[in-house]
């Protein structure tokens, strides 16, 4: 990570799954607290942005939620 910035209130992310994945252990989306930019060789310009939100009472980006709970795992930032 190389840059945080706080998030604007009203949005969360949701957590998906495709059908059959198990979903047990996995905590649900939260609320957004803030934006990181990530650095990524692979993206336009060496870096991506990613949310930073709260699940179980952690704030996790979704590279270290999937990790956590499962490389399937879809994560969308909506409006809460």
């Amino acid at each position: 990570m190389s840059a945080l910035v706080g998030a604007a209130p009203g949005w969360v992310v949701e957590v998906s799954a495709p059908y059959g994945a198990d979903t047990a252990g996995a905590p649900p989306g939260g609320a957004v607290v803030g934006w990181v930019l990530v650095s990524d060789d692979g993206a336009p310009g060496g870096a991506r942005v990613e949310p930073v939100f709260l699940a179980a009472g952690r704030a996790r980006t979704p590279d270290q939620y999937r990790a956590a709970y499962g490389q399937e795992l879809v994560v969308a930032v909506v409006r809460g």
